[in-house]
């Protein structure tokens, strides 16, 4: 997805954040208590951005250690002909 981690947790977080505020925008709440809603959705925003952004962390440094074993077992030069068992 992103190679910086900083632009992945910046967009998880604006993405769920814009989601969530549109969200309560549509419920018409009170300007007043709005604070009320406000403070806990977006810690609980946080607290999933975090949680998703470990999880894409978690995937593309599979991914990353799954290609190095490939380019190492792809970059061994092959085996000269005494290693096959050809004549001295």
């Amino acid at each position: 997805m992103f190679k910086s981690p900083l632009f992945r947790r910046v967009g998880i977080y604006l993405v769920l954040s814009t989601a969530a505020v549109t969200v309560v925008n549509q419920i018409e709440i009170e300007q007043q208590s709005a604070y009320q809603i406000y403070i806990p959705m977006f810690i609980g925003i946080y607290i999933v951005s975090r949680w998703l952004d470990s999880r894409f962390s978690q995937a593309s440094q599979e991914q990353t250690s799954q290609q190095k074993q490939t380019n190492a077992t792809h970059d061994k030069p092959p085996p000269s002909p005494t290693d096959r068992g050809f004549g001295q």
